[in-house]
């Protein structure tokens, strides 16, 4: 028998209870071992899901009477791969947040290298941008995603090493034509897909800096920005939902793992956030990431996975979405297309899924649909 309280785990108070004891804006979010499933082996299972249809719950309705939906998802860290601005600007913000005066000299020696590098490649077609491909190929599968954009450095008052360097006015090709990021984000809105924001590492706890941020990509779509994922994942379980709902998001993707796959809260269906201080629902639905590209294939952090080995976690992950009907939530960051194994998995995946017969959906039009369900 689990001894797990369910209701527990939604709100997030064993996450909050996990939580390192010194954790703060600057603290990196802890990963899978802390969960609280973890020690049980119950990361692939969405556990809380196929206890509420032991229970008499019925499985959830999709679209033309699909068994289980998809959600797709992108983080646009990099728009493009060596630019002499970008080159500037992160050498500038590691300069700015590191404190060793050692690091300081290395980073300054490495200057020269680096924009002699980006100089040298400035007539060059960038690998990345190649944003239309990604449409092309969603359209083919008959899905549509959501591309999760940084709202540019000019936005961001405090920033971090982490954080991207883009500007919403730096140059781009899409579609063989030359624009900017900010009509591109145009055009990609304009086609049907979601816009959704990206925000900064320090946004975390700062309603005036999400606000501000968020306001920046509206000001370029032309309308509401309803979906957000935390830049890195990086969430406070204690404070992040509240923000965000504050700040006038519908729906949040943020609550997955950067270094495994599986159900962070042992389930693969959307639920209501709380909020730990006055212990009320919240208003954001919450559609859980469930596999990162970076998870499985990354050597730094992530599993480390092989292209044929992940397949086949896609495949039992998706095998347990499907017997709750669940949704998986897929997160490929666009800048690995330029590694043939990362990009052969996403084709390979869509093929599988779309055999499935499943329902493709971005984060707005899963979570739209989801509220429209008698369960909720």
């Amino acid at each position: 028998m689990i001894n797990i309280n369910y209701s527990y785990l939604l709100k997030g108070l064993y996450e909050a209870e996990r939580l390192l004891k010194d954790f703060s804006d600057e603290t990196v979010v802890p990963g899978y071992a802390f969960n609280v499933l973890n020690p049980l082996g119950l990361l692939y299972r969405p556990v809380v899901d196929e206890y509420y249809l032991e229970n008499g719950g019925e499985k959830p309705v999709w679209p033309e009477g699909k068994p289980f939906a998809v959600c797709l998802t992108h983080d646009v860290d990099e728009v493009s791969l060596v630019t002499l601005k970008q080159s500037f600007r992160a050498k500038l913000l590691q300069l700015a947040t590191n404190k060793s005066a050692y690091d300081k000299l290395k980073i300054s020696l490495g200057f020269a290298s680096a924009l002699i590098k980006a100089y040298g490649r400035r007539n060059q077609r960038d690998p990345l941008h190649c944003y239309e491909t990604w449409l092309n190929i969603e359209k083919k599968t008959g899905a549509r995603s959501t591309f999760f954009f940084w709202p540019g450095l000019s936005s961001v008052s405090q920033r971090h090493v982490s954080d991207c360097l883009y500007e919403l006015h730096d140059p781009i090709v899409f579609d063989n034509q030359k624009c900017s990021i900010a009509e591109m984000i145009q055009e990609i809105d304009y086609r049907g897909w979601e816009i959704g924001l990206h925000p900064s590492w320090y946004s975390v706890n700062d309603i005036n800096e999400l606000k501000r941020q968020k306001e920046s990509l509206e000001n370029v779509t032309g309308h509401e920005i309803v979906s957000v994922r935390q830049h890195y994942l990086h969430y406070d379980i204690r404070t992040t939902p509240k923000i965000h709902t504050t700040a006038g998001f519908k729906y949040d993707s943020t609550l997955g793992f950067n270094d495994n796959i599986g159900f962070r809260f042992g389930t693969c269906y959307p639920w209501n956030l709380h909020d730990l201080e006055s212990n009320e629902a919240l208003s954001i639905l919450e559609i859980p990431l469930i596999i990162q590209d970076t998870a499985m294939l990354g050597s730094v952090k992530g599993m480390s996975l092989d292209e044929d080995t992940s397949f086949q976690y896609i495949v039992q992950i998706s095998e347990s979405v499907e017997k709750v009907g669940g949704i998986i939530t897929l997160l490929w960051h666009p800048n690995y297309i330029i590694r043939p194994e990362w990009w052969n998995l996403y084709l390979r995946i869509l093929q599988y899924l779309k055999s499935k017969n499943a329902w493709f959906g971005s984060v707005q039009e899963v979570g739209a649909w989801w509220q429209t369900q008698k369960m909720i």
